[in-house]
């Protein structure tokens, strides 16, 4: 129980003000525990950090298992996921306001967390790629590459896509995502 309130007030503050911004005292005082309380489930602001990037590529791994359909295309199945992790991450800005403040802070400790969970969805990204591969569902050059830059335009999209002057409409951009893929930039 005291290790759930903790969590939901350390999530809140963590979303709201960001890691640098928030310390162990308001995070007690939000839960309404003691400090002490606090260190003896998380001993410091890092394992937060930790805990709920790990939380957020979990969620982003069920994301893709719940979209997946067998009788799907990879792209048909890349679309849907692309859809749905967008939405997801417009309801959820907790991975948005760290990647911000580790750009702002150049925080060593976000920045350290955040290369696992950038590896993490890499390899996720990787692992699907290597199976459509296999399926001859797609035939790509370099699967590292492929990978890096599929994440990278997920994260441009999460955090340098103006939202106040682009409607973030999911549907086109999986679209426009799509097409680049399928079909490239050339002529035909």
């Amino acid at each position: 129980m005291k290790q759930q309130q903790i969590i939901s007030a350390a999530k809140k503050l963590l979303g709201k003000y960001g890691y640098k911004r928030v310390s162990m005292d308001e995070i007690a005082r939000e839960a309404g525990v003691t400090k002490k309380t606090v260190y003896s489930y998380f001993k410091n602001k890092e394992e937060f950090l930790k805990y709920f990037l790990n939380e957020e590529v979990q969620n982003m791994k069920k994301i893709v298992e719940d979209t997946e359909d067998a009788d799907k295309s990879f792209f048909e199945n890349l679309h849907e996921t692309i859809c749905e992790i967008i939405k997801y991450t417009q309801k959820r800005n907790f991975l948005q306001i760290i990647m911000e403040e580790s750009e702002s802070f150049k925080n060593p400790v976000i920045i350290e967390n955040l290369k696992v969970i950038n590896n993490a969805i890499q390899n996720y990204i990787k692992e699907k790629l290597e199976i459509a591969v296999k399926q001859k569902q797609i035939h790509v050059e370099n699967i590292d590459v492929m990978a890096f830059l599929i994440y990278k335009m997920y994260i441009a999209i999460l955090l340098e896509w103006n939202q106040d002057t682009q409607k973030n409409d999911e549907k086109l951009i999986a679209d426009t995502i799509i097409n680049l893929l399928k079909n490239g930039l050339e002529m035909k």
